[in-house]
């Protein structure tokens, strides 16, 4: 999996806010999720599977760096987009 692929499926759950990578094990297998555990939901977004611990160690450290990079990201857009009136965080 690249960059993109990683980032486009983060982003079709936009309502989500994905903070850590995790991995489960499964007999021999292990599974890669990105979780949500800041929103009522406490979602858990299945990514890849890994052959062996060592592997999916790897995949971990990987996409928590692309985590961190998309989640950046989408700060800033928030920032831009609130400095530049389209946001209105104001009670009413």
């Amino acid at each position: 999996m690249n960059f993109k692929q990683f980032q486009t499926r983060i982003e079709l759950w936009s309502t989500l806010h994905f903070s850590a990578v995790i991995s489960s094990q499964y007999g021999s297998d292990y599974e890669i999720y990105v979780t949500d555990q800041t929103s009522n939901a406490k979602g858990k977004l299945f990514i890849t599977s890994a052959a062996d611990e060592a592997e999916a160690n790897q995949l971990i450290k990987q996409f928590s760096l692309w985590l961190i990079k998309i989640n950046s990201e989408n700060r800033k857009q928030q920032r831009d987009r609130y400095h530049e009136g389209e946001i209105d965080f104001s009670i009413k």
